[in-house]
């Protein structure tokens, strides 16, 4: 063979192992990368979505945990705006105060009712006593966890001079939740 044959026949064995280069590269290679790059985009975004995951997971495993930290103050909350108007509980806690301030109730009514979207449970009450047992009575109702307000009192001076026995009547508002209207 001569020396230009063979030339011609290396650049022909070159040019045909670059086209198969090419071609093996276009028809595999190339769509081997292409992939390999969508691949490692979502494994990007998987991993972007596991970090959001496990930090949502310790927010909320942060507010559990603030939540059961301040468990005695949400029951105190419950107590203050139960779910219901509990008027057996106000019953006990009125009698439990008159009788440590010394104070018999002559009347006592209770009424449901709700304005401007609350709902309240309306206490009405009289009774005798002197202006400082009233006082007494007074500071222990606000003690109490249950949010109550005094809407009305009207206090009648007593007659006799030698008694400092006045008459008190008293209205009152005890508020509650109602979950039935929340729903």
């Amino acid at each position: 063979m001569k020396e230009t044959s063979k030339q011609n026949l290396a650049i022909l064995l070159i040019t045909i192992l670059v086209a198969a280069t090419i071609f093996l590269f276009i028809r595999f290679i190339q769509p081997a990368i292409t992939e390999s790059k969508g691949l490692s985009a979502k494994i990007a975004e998987e991993k972007e979505k596991i970090s959001l995951l496990q930090e949502y997971k310790a927010k909320s495993e942060s507010l559990v945990q603030a939540y059961f930290d301040l468990g005695e103050q949400v029951n105190d909350i419950y107590l203050a705006l139960p779910d219901d108007s509990q008027t057996a509980q106000l019953i006990a806690t009125l009698d439990a105060i008159s009788k440590r301030t010394e104070i018999p109730f002559s009347y006592l009514s209770f009424t449901e009712s709700k304005q401007e979207g609350q709902n309240y449970l309306e206490i009405k009450t009289s009774f005798t006593t002197t202006y400082e047992n009233f006082k007494n009575w007074l500071a222990e109702i606000e003690r109490e966890l249950r949010l109550i307000d005094l809407t009305r009192v009207n206090i009648e001076v007593g007659r006799d001079v030698k008694s400092s026995l006045n008459k008190f009547d008293v209205e009152m508002r005890a508020y509650f939740l109602n979950n039935s209207e929340v729903k």
